[in-house]
């Protein structure tokens, strides 16, 4: 891979922070508000990781939390929408013990094709291995059906927005009644705009998909996003004010994510995905070129044939790594450390903290995120990081460790073997980086959305 990723730095939440005077007020404005805000939030995303569990990523916990702290907080009333998935929706909803028939608004003819294209999405995936030119025309076929099945999700009727204040998507693009509803504040969560920055990283419709998020905006659109990072491109590429513009940082569950002490369960963990007893260096994420997993294979490869690595492993944990050709590639051009990679594939996030604190540290060669989950899971389980110094990374990680060029071999390899030989430099990063991941909770997150809300609620 070949190339340069632009380093784009930012001081954490700058103009929005928990710590801002301008957060403080808007939070007492919202406190001194003697109504309830009408609040419809758009559950697609949950919709997708009901069905396909490990399939998650950042996006669907950003909405599981955005979710579930709006609950808990109980300072507007709410009612939901989904955009896309609505089956799951409605299925996550009643495993909740949330009635859908009360508070999800839909039409019943949408859940019926949403159901079908669901059963037509479960046919195509469970029939990906099968070759021949049938099987691939049956599943195109399917494929198109699922697609069509669910088209009608997008189609929100006026009246089901009548009488709400606030309609929040956390990732969809605003839909056409909710821009025409002029009493209406919309708002769109911004995770990254990485087609259009890095597009030689992303392949797949995924540059048509923004130009679409960004069309439904206007200036009179509010957007939540996760870094600054974000938050400056999306100045470049939208007709967003910039008083419209928050920042909302993600965190990691701290039930799920903490630095396990227990030999025997991270002992357990390993043995029940098949990570050999032997120190290993851990990465993690899903599999697309973006995540840059081949340079840690071409690294870690450096290290074993200088002699400097042969008793370590490099764990590679995500969803689906056969379908990289990337990685299949690097791993076939250095075929004398397969035996030391291991891709136990996905692990829920009730076992991660314990492999994650097995780790000698945790390794993000990332190419650009809208912020960087992992990286934060990593340093509240107390394991050193090294990550790219691109995007959003210098902002989550901060001094509390290791920012590096993602095209650096050398410099990759060094801070390995450095942290690999080095115990007293490992405990160093474990303190800073449990201490940065403090700075980060979803409690802040959705203190932030309510003031958001509130500030968009008092504008005429």
């Amino acid at each position: 891979m070949k190339g340069k990723v632009a380093l784009r730095t930012g001081h954490f939440a700058t103009d929005f922070s928990p710590k801002s005077k301008r957060l403080h007020y808007i939070i007492a404005v919202m406190k001194a508000s003697s109504f309830s805000r009408k609040v419809i939030l758009d559950l697609g995303p949950l919709g997708y990781s009901h069905d396909h569990k490990s399939g998650a990523r950042g996006i669907h916990r950003l909405t599981q939390y955005l979710f579930e702290g709006l609950l808990a907080a109980n300072t507007c009333e709410l009612k939901f929408v989904a955009t896309s998935h609505l089956a799951g929706v409605y299925d996550m909803l009643s495993d909740r013990g949330l009635a859908p028939q009360e508070v999800l608004k839909y039409e019943a003819s949408q859940l019926r094709l949403s159901r079908l294209g669901r059963r037509a999405a479960r046919w195509v995936h469970a029939h990906m291995g099968p070759p021949g030119l049938g099987v691939r025309a049956q599943r195109k076929l399917m494929a198109s059906l699922a697609a069509s099945a669910c088209s009608g999700e997008k189609l929100i009727p006026s009246r089901f927005l009548k009488g709400a204040d606030i309609y929040h998507s956390p990732l969809a693009p605003i839909p056409s009644s909710v821009r025409r509803h002029k009493t209406l504040k919309h708002f769109l969560t911004v995770h990254d705009l990485l087609p259009l920055t890095v597009p030689q990283y992303l392949k797949g419709n995924s540059r048509p998909y923004i130009t679409k998020l960004l069309k439904s905006l206007s200036p009179e659109s509010f957007v939540f996003c996760t870094s600054e990072s974000v938050k400056s491109d999306l100045l470049t590429y939208s007709p967003v004010p910039l008083q419209h513009i928050f920042i909302t940082p993600l965190a990691a569950d701290r039930r799920m994510f903490y630095p396990v002490g227990e030999a025997a369960k991270i002992s357990g963990a390993r043995k029940k995905y098949g990570i050999p007893d032997a120190p290993y260096f851990l990465t993690l994420s899903s599999f697309d070129p973006r995540k840059n997993f081949e340079h840690i294979i071409r690294c870690f490869s450096t290290l074993v044939r200088s002699g400097q690595a042969k008793d370590f492993n490099l764990v590679i944990v995500g969803s689906n790594p056969e379908r990289n050709q990337f990685v299949e590639t690097a791993m076939t051009e250095h075929p004398h450390i397969q035996r030391q990679i291991i891709m136990p594939g996905f692990i829920p996030d009730e076992d991660l903290a314990a492999i994650y604190s097995g780790a000698l540290s945790f390794l993000f060669p990332s190419l650009g995120e809208g912020f960087g989950i992992p990286v934060l899971e990593a340093m509240q389980c107390g394991t050193p990081v090294i990550s790219s110094n691109t995007t959003s990374l210098p902002e989550v990680v901060g001094k509390a460790g290791i920012l590096l060029d993602p095209f650096d071999i050398e410099a990759w390899c060094q801070a390995m073997i450095s942290l690999s030989d080095n115990l007293n430099e490992r405990n160093c990063l474990r303190e800073q980086g449990i201490a940065r991941a403090a700075l980060f909770t979803w409690e802040k997150f959705i203190e932030t959305t309510q003031a958001g809300y509130a500030f968009a609620c008092n504008q005429t």
